[in-house]
């Protein structure tokens, strides 16, 4: 379509969500399931209640942090096809908030399932007490709220500048000042996160280090990321918000990116396997004989097959990528999957013999659901769906691929 054709083609503005009271409700409920599920579950076990919870608190922090992620590529890298799409990811960072509410709950249940916050038993460790200077409980509390505080202001200034954009303010100094605070975000996320994956994913096995856990961990939580986008994309194309703007092209566009983190995800999977596996250091290999010994081998294999064969077939193929349907069903699959290799990271060192999971279990990661729900159901009531206002979007809701 030429550039006339573009001028003369006026864009509606779909407006805010309407969400119904119903939806409200049921997320509210599943809250509610949350709660009592964590004290269900605290009665029985409190490793196995924080556990849990710090399974459901590190699926969304990675969903909601790898959505502020992908928003700023966009205006980092003057991105043309996101924009009809990029307000539903911004709306994924409203949770970002939240992320610290969970964060000081787990400060409270940490003495529970980290092994290095009992001082006196890892001074008796060599290995542990080498590394105390690093893993106490003063400076994970430190570092880790820097990090939470850091995306919180990052979301605010960044996401803030693509909503005052829709006010007709002149656009061009917004760009700016995104791409400006984009680029520092991009150094803070990549230190940040992998931090945060080492402090309250590796750090459960203190004995184990391994320099790829960060990589590896983003690149599941960027996987599901992409899983949650389209999955909300296709419903707000069905519901009507999208669907003049967003076409097969979108969801081809999305999908090759949910298709390209599960190569992602299994090439950082392996390669940390591989390098562990050729040195052969006791330190590093417990990790892995836990997880391929006693109960929880059918977990791996499933898990290497699950999260990486299975979608990787489904959306090998172009037709694939362009059907909503097979899109959908995908990436519902790949939102199981990050739910067991989490799992498959947390639970073992709580229970070794073999998994245990118990229906409140999924119940704490429905409460966090819940929250997610709530929390961006209710920016996308108060702001439009679509960055109405974003220069890039006429080009946008034309571009197709040959």
């Amino acid at each position: 379509m030429g550039n006339a054709q573009l001028m003369d083609h006026k864009i509606e503005n779909p407006g805010v969500l309407k969400a119904s009271g119903a939806l409200t409700a049921i997320f509210g409920a599943l809250v509610l399931l949350g709660v009592v599920s964590f004290f269900v579950l605290f009665g029985m076990n409190a490793a196995h209640a924080w556990s849990a919870l710090l399974r459901a608190h590190f699926y969304f922090l990675g969903v909601s942090v790898c959505a502020l992620f992908f928003v700023v590529i966009q205006w980092v890298t003057t991105s043309m096809w996101s924009a009809p799409v990029r307000r539903v990811a911004e709306a994924f960072t409203a949770y970002i908030p939240f992320v610290l509410v969970s964060t000081i709950l787990l400060f409270f249940g940490a003495h529970s399932i980290f092994e290095w916050t009992h001082v006196e038993q890892a001074k008796a460790d060599p290995i542990i007490a080498g590394k105390l200077g690093y893993l106490n409980m003063n400076f994970f509390v430190i570092r880790t709220l820097i990090a939470v505080l850091g995306w919180i202001l990052f979301a605010r200034k960044i996401v803030g500048g693509s909503l005052r954009s829709d006010t007709g303010v002149t656009y061009q100094p917004i760009f700016e000042g995104n791409r400006k605070f984009g680029v520092a975000f991009l150094a803070f996320f990549a230190i940040t996160f992998s931090m945060s994956a080492f402090d309250q994913l590796m750090s459960l096995d203190p004995h184990f280090f391994s320099t790829m856990f960060g990589v590896y961990t983003f690149a599941g939580s960027y996987q599901t990321f992409f899983a949650f986008f389209a999955i909300v994309v296709i419903l707000m194309k069905r519901m009507g918000y999208l669907g003049k703007v967003v076409n097969e092209n979108h969801i081809h566009d999305i999908a090759k990116l949910m298709f390209a983190f599960t190569v992602f995800w299994a090439y950082t999977g392996f390669s940390q396997y591989m390098l562990i596996w050729y040195a052969n250091l006791p330190e590093e290999t417990g990790y892995f004989l836990l997880r391929f010994n006693e109960g929880w081998e059918p977990w791996s294999i499933s898990l290497f097959v699950g999260k990486f064969f299975m979608p990787f077939f489904l959306l090998l193929p172009r037709g694939n990528k362009r059907s909503e349907e097979v899109v959908f069903l995908t990436a519902c699959w790949i939102i199981v999957m990050e739910y067991l290799d989490l799992n498959w990271m947390i639970q073992p060192q709580v229970f070794a013999a073999g998994p245990k999971i118990h229906w409140a279990d999924l119940g704490v990661w429905l409460g966090y659901f819940g929250v997610f729900g709530l929390m961006v159901s209710r920016f996308l009531q108060k702001n439009n769906v679509i960055a109405i206002k974003d220069p890039y979007l006429p080009d946008s809701v034309f571009h197709h691929h040959i």
